[in-house]
């Protein structure tokens, strides 16, 4: 961020510098020093002090040109800094809700854990009453170390999430504050309307404005680029004293000398100079107004693919949501017929084992749905509202 600043700082500079080219040059001079008209005569001092004014009159608009041009580049810097900006939101958008959901993970492993312990309890009790073997006491301990055996992994990747947003907003490890969610019902998303987005919304993408600046002022380019084979107009004028003591100088109007001129310049052979400045202005034009096409195009076809996602992702959560339902009911279920003798170890084991993956995947398709709508956010340069 802060080097996309500078490069608006720097584009400032030449904008500034563009529009002084409207405005005379003035420059100062003071000589001394000794004459010597012919070999029969002596030295004679000399001192000088003057001034002169140089003026470009813009008839065939090569410095508007130029200046528009620097202007536009300005814009196109303001909509770079304006695209990093976006991007560092989304970024650290993305690693915040990523953070919660491995919280959500991190608590729904640790309740699978609780259940597991409590299962492998009744299981023993069951092997003491001779309803089970000991088979039945190892795989439920094996299923408990199972789930054990997530946590690790859940706190190392909350430790890099935080270093992770720590990093993108410039300070030191730290734990990161976050909000927490208690069920995955409480998960809400924004509506967006799902046949699409209006296609003047794609202007406020920083990508698509600063092609357009590029564009504006690589045209600008080639027609100051173009101007300069015309011939220029320029006013000088010049004013200063000559005397042969430095007290003469202001023996007004004795010493003063002055003159003011006006004349045309048209460049005439420059080693083709001049045509090729203009033939690859007018490339970088052609190149300019390409890449604005493709940023264009590549805009509708990024929001378009993101839409697509976004609902396809929360019919896959509709989905899987009545599966983790259907299949915590199913273990349930089946713990109460292993303790009522109607059902045998197993059948617990699959039913614990695709509760455990079910909610996984339920945790993971709602970051999806997360990381949709934050996409979304960063594809319409910075909302659709």
């Amino acid at each position: 961020m802060k080097v996309a600043v500078a490069r608006i700082e720097q584009a400032s500079a030449y904008f500034k510098q563009g529009k002084s080219a409207f405005f005379p040059s003035l420059g100062a001079s003071a000589s001394a020093g000794y004459t010597k008209p012919d070999l029969g005569s002596s030295q004679t001092p000399y001192f000088s002090l003057g001034a002169n004014l140089s003026w470009e009159i813009d008839i065939w608009g090569k410095i508007s040109s130029a200046k528009r041009g620097k202007y536009e580049a300005l814009l196109a810097q303001e909509s770079t800094k304006n695209a990093v900006r976006t991007k560092l939101i989304s970024d650290i958008s993305k690693a915040y809700y990523t953070l919660v959901m491995l919280d959500t993970e991190k608590k729904f492993i640790e309740e699978t854990i609780r259940n597991r312990e409590e299962y492998l309890t009744t299981i023993k009790e069951l092997k003491k009453a001779a309803q089970v073997t000991e088979v039945a006491v190892l795989q439920a301990e094996a299923q408990l170390m199972v789930a054990k055996t997530y946590l690790p992994d859940i706190q190392h990747a909350i430790f890099q999430t935080e270093n992770t947003i720590s990093l993108l907003i410039g300070v030191p490890p730290m734990e990161i504050k976050r909000c927490s969610v208690e069920t995955l019902e409480d998960i809400h998303f924004p509506q967006v309307e799902q046949t699409g987005v209006p296609a003047a919304l794609l202007r406020n993408r920083p990508d698509v404005l600063a092609a357009e600046h590029s564009l504006k002022s690589a045209m600008e380019g080639f027609n100051s680029a173009k101007a300069a084979m015309y011939p220029s107009l320029n006013i000088t004028g010049n004013i200063s004293t000559d005397a042969a003591q430095i007290s003469q100088w202001f023996a007004m109007p004795g010493s003063l000398l002055y003159g003011v001129f006006a004349g045309l310049t048209q460049p005439i052979f420059q080693g083709r100079t001049l045509r090729t400045q203009k033939d690859v202005a007018y490339q970088e034009y052609q190149i300019c107004a390409i890449n604005f096409q493709e940023s264009v195009l590549s805009a509708g076809t990024e929001v378009s693919n993101l839409l697509s996602a976004l609902k396809a992702d929360k019919e896959k959560v509709i989905y899987m949501t009545k599966q983790t339902i259907a299949l915590d009911k199913a273990y349930e279920y089946s713990v109460e017929l292993l303790i009522n003798g109607y059902a045998n170890y197993l059948d617990v084991l699959s039913a614990q084992e695709g509760l455990f993956n079910s909610k996984i995947a339920l945790i993971m398709g709602l970051q999806e749905c997360i990381n949709d709508n934050i996409d979304l956010y960063r594809a319409l340069g910075g909302g659709w509202n």
